[in-house]
């Protein structure tokens, strides 16, 4: 009888939790230039203040559990697609283009997203760009000085990213080619292998997006039925192979 009381006060406590996550997100992704306050998550879920700081200090601490979650559940919906892949330079091009495409298909997202002033260290987006560093330059892909450095300078890169094109460019897709290839270039890729990774991700995605490989999609890849979607599945590169 104590253990299921246990798992019930568990599950109530996780539920009310993500009740305040939930509500924090819709706060911050509708604020028009008026940063939220702590007393605008409560009046949206409803709950008290003593009920929020049961469970939040702060509502940076909201914000920064919000951006933990969204970055793990990004990398935990693209792994199907993005683990198979062996080559670091694959992975590198894939893993930078694949949030371009979710900002693209799912500008909501990237709405709020691009809010997250910091995408922690302790995220498996960190851990996987991190892993896929080590080993692109143990394997003479990447010339790098520092692991850290330029896991840094990726994830700043990508959020900057996901911001230009959810606000929308003059053209997402060469935008999305250049942004990758700039990314594969600061990791000391030579040019031919940057070439080869543009048109790589950028094809290996769109097979993606239209089902055409043997691994599950999001919900949010199956929106190609807007104007973007299609502007994605009619967009092709050609490179020329690897010397």
């Amino acid at each position: 009888m104590s253990d299921h009381r246990t798992k019930v006060a568990e599950k109530k406590r996780l539920l009310m939790r993500t009740k305040l996550l939930d509500a924090a997100m819709r706060v911050i992704g509708e604020q028009n230039g008026t940063a939220p306050v702590i007393d605008d998550v409560i009046r949206e879920a409803k709950v008290s203040r003593g009920t929020f700081y049961n469970y939040f200090t702060s509502l940076d601490e909201v914000v920064n559990a919000i951006g933990q979650e969204m970055n793990n559940q990004m990398i935990t919906d693209i792994l199907p697609v993005y683990n198979v892949l062996d080559e670091p330079w694959q992975r590198a091009a894939v893993g930078f283009r694949l949030f371009m495409v979710r900002a693209l298909l799912d500008r909501k997202w990237a709405s709020f997203v691009i809010r997250i002033e910091a995408w922690p260290h302790t995220t498996m987006l960190a851990k996987y760009m991190s892993g896929d560093l080590a080993a692109g330059k143990a394997r003479g892909q990447f010339r790098i000085d520092s692991i850290d450095a330029a896991t840094d300078f990726l994830m700043g890169a990508s959020a900057r990213c996901i911001q230009a094109v959810g606000q929308g460019v003059d053209d997402p897709l060469a935008y999305m080619d250049a942004a990758t290839r700039m990314a594969l270039q600061s990791v000391g890729c030579s040019s031919a292998l940057c070439d080869q990774g543009v048109a790589f991700s950028q094809s290996y995605l769109k097979s993606w997006a239209c089902g055409e490989l043997t691994v599950s999609r999001p919900l949010w890849a199956l929106n190609l039925n807007s104007k973007d979607g299609q502007l994605f599945l009619a967009h092709q590169v050609d490179a020329p192979p690897v010397a």
